[in-house]
């Protein structure tokens, strides 16, 4: 019968409730909301603001735990407020709405938070350090964040493996921690340290098992078993199977225990446990192919141990890559075909007493790759360069042209007013209105002095009287 995620959680935090507890296990989120479970579990219904506290590296890793912790606790009805502080002004906004018993974020965002005053961490009573080999001890934000948490409050550690930052982290703030180790290296007897079969593993940012469709399209096999430790993940990968028309177990089977021996194609879900891999290499597939996020790519090579790992992609980009491999070796062979050189050989030939032929060859090969990435980097600046000095030139040609002609016209040239143009007329050379003919006398004759106004016209209007309409 497989435990609950409650019983897994309980039986992985230990004695989380009295003691300060240093786990070492990959930053699997899944896990880590396991952890988790029994912290939130004990929160106070009515208590006062924050009282779980989880101090991760980065806003993805906080969006990544609170999704995982989110589906642990949602089928509660009851189920406590988490909030993910990816942002300060985020963390701000959804504090303000209303009281928050779990919070999660990198000490940076929470120090600023608190420097506004936006959190209170008084009410305190468990603190997580996740992924602690990823937190800089030496970080004054952390040293803010955790001066405003009580003393007296329980704290947990989970970290890969002891650093010496992760140690200096256990000394100051967690110190006499019980220290838990997770099943990670696999049995020696287990784990091969040479394998004819190839283990490609798949780098993904999002759910593992959305990798599937893609996988099973490049790699045709007969059978294909799906391996994963996390039963939701399981599901989640059962569905997608049914949709896609695998409905024979024989072709593709999702399976959380046994494996059978020398399946063609084994694809693990999520990094696996020691125990878990040193099953899939005792079965013997013929290809592995492990599905795991950028985080957890060193946890994954201690897992495999000495095991031969190999990058999946699909076929167009294995294509191109090994056409380019192809020409460079053949820029080799031509090389070669001219007459080695002896300077170089007499320059490199010191280089054989402490290192093989293939590996002077390799270093070569990344000289000449870095010399061709610098000098393509001043072709394209010098190509930016000239761009931009031909939109200067252009741009000052256009600025001279419109302060020859501010009208945006052909060229204005100071020709003087026209003759009798507009602004060009001066005074009427004649007599002025009401003076009559030039040199004679007005309308009427000349006006006298003392004469009045001019009565009303006498006699009938002009025209004789108007008939009426």
């Amino acid at each position: 019968m497989t435990p609950s995620p409650r019983e897994t959680a309980r039986a992985l935090s230990g004695t989380v409730r009295s003691a300060h507890v240093a786990h070492f296990l990959p930053p699997d989120w899944a896990r880590v909301a396991q952890l988790t479970l029994p912290a939130v579990e004990r929160l106070a219904p009515e208590g006062p603001g924050t009282q779980l506290l989880l101090l991760v590296p980065d806003a993805g890793a906080a969006t990544a735990l609170a999704r995982a912790l989110a589906r642990l606790i949602a089928p509660d009805a009851a189920a406590p407020r988490v909030v993910a502080a990816t942002t300060p002004a985020r963390a701000r906004r959804l504090l303000a709405a209303g009281p928050a018993p779990v919070v999660i974020g990198s000490p940076a965002v929470i120090a600023d938070v608190l420097a506004t005053s936006g959190a209170s961490l008084g009410g305190v009573t468990t603190v997580g350090f996740v992924a602690a080999d990823e937190l800089d001890a030496e970080d004054p934000a952390l040293a803010t964040v955790l001066a405003e948490v009580p003393k007296e409050a329980a704290r947990w550690l989970t970290a890969l493996s002891a650093t010496p930052s992760v140690e200096r982290v256990i000394e100051r703030h967690l110190h006499k921690a019980r220290r838990v180790t997770e099943d990670l290296v696999p049995a020696a007897a287990a784990t091969p340290s040479t394998t004819d079969a190839a283990t490609w593993v798949v780098t993904t940012v999002g759910a593992p098992e959305e990798t599937l469709p893609m996988i099973l399209d490049e790699v045709d096999v007969p059978s294909t078993a799906i391996v994963t430790d996390d039963p939701a993940c399981a599901e989640r990968a059962r569905q997608l199977i049914r949709s896609l028309g695998y409905t024979d177990p024989a072709l593709v089977t999702v399976t959380e225990g046994e494996l059978a021996a020398n399946a063609a194609l084994v694809i693990v879900l999520g990094l696996p446990t020691g125990s878990r891999w040193a099953a899939v290499t005792a079965a013997h597939p013929a290809q592995t192919i492990v599905v795991v996020p950028p985080r957890h790519h060193l946890a994954l090579r201690q897992v495999i141990g000495e095991t031969r790992l190999l990058p999946f992609g699909a076929a167009g980009t294995i294509d191109r890559a090994r056409t380019a491999e192809a020409r460079v070796r053949s820029e080799l062979r031509t090389i070669l075909g001219t007459g080695l050189p002896a300077h170089e050989i007499l320059a490199l030939e010191p280089l054989l007493a402490s290192y093989d032929g293939v590996e002077i060859a390799a270093a070569a090969l990344r000289l000449l790759e870095q010399t061709r990435a610098a000098q393509n980097e001043l072709v394209q600046a010098a190509v930016r360069r000239v761009r931009d000095q031909h939109q200067q030139e252009k741009e000052a040609a256009r600025l001279a042209e419109r302060e020859r002609d501010p009208r945006g016209g052909r060229e204005c040239r100071d020709r003087g007013p026209k003759p009798g143009g507009f602004g060009a007329r001066g005074p009427r050379g004649g007599p002025a209105r009401g003076e009559g003919p030039r040199g004679g006398p007005g309308r009427g004759g000349p006006r006298r002095e003392g004469d009045g106004p001019r009565g009303p016209r006498s006699g009938p209007p002009r025209g004789g009287p108007r008939a009426p309409r």
